[in-house]
């Protein structure tokens, strides 16, 4: 319970700059981080067996790294591809724990290494964006529809 608590707190702290001054693609990456936290929760709280688990949150994160693909193809901004980097990495580290049978659990513990660097990428590149834009707005729509 503690560790949802702090997640939850570091999910906010994070997603604030970027619902602050991360402009269309700020909101999306932070709607996509809570609908993936809530799924993987529910996928918890559902399933009882670990390898039933272990699926249902790749899945998660599998769908989650399609609609950051998605989205850092459409943005001139740099800090969601870096964002979506991060979250190719993890869903690469577990799928060679997967595959390999008898890869070291140092494999799925790097999956979740780096939700880490992705939080930290979404707080501070809305903000280097601001600081460094010449103008300061932030934009409010997509820079070409879907």
């Amino acid at each position: 319970m503690l560790l949802n608590l702090v997640f939850g707190i570091l999910m906010f702290v994070s997603c604030l700059p970027a619902l602050l001054w991360g402009g269309w693609e700020g909101r999306r990456i932070c709607l996509m981080f809570v609908v993936a936290a809530l799924a993987t929760y529910i996928g918890a709280t559902t399933f009882k067996t670990q390898i039933s688990l272990a699926h249902s949150t790749v899945m998660v994160d599998f769908v989650l790294l399609i609609g950051l693909a998605h989205l850092a193809a459409k943005t001139d901004r740099y800090w969601p591809l870096w964002i979506c980097a991060f979250q190719a990495l993890s869903v690469i580290s577990f799928l060679a724990w997967e595959i390999v049978p008898n890869t070291p659990r140092l494999f799925k513990a790097a999956s979740a290494v780096w939700s880490i660097p992705q939080l930290i990428v979404l707080c501070v590149g809305p903000i280097l964006d601001l600081r460094h834009s010449s103008r300061g707005a932030r934009r409010a729509e997509p820079p070409y529809a879907d």
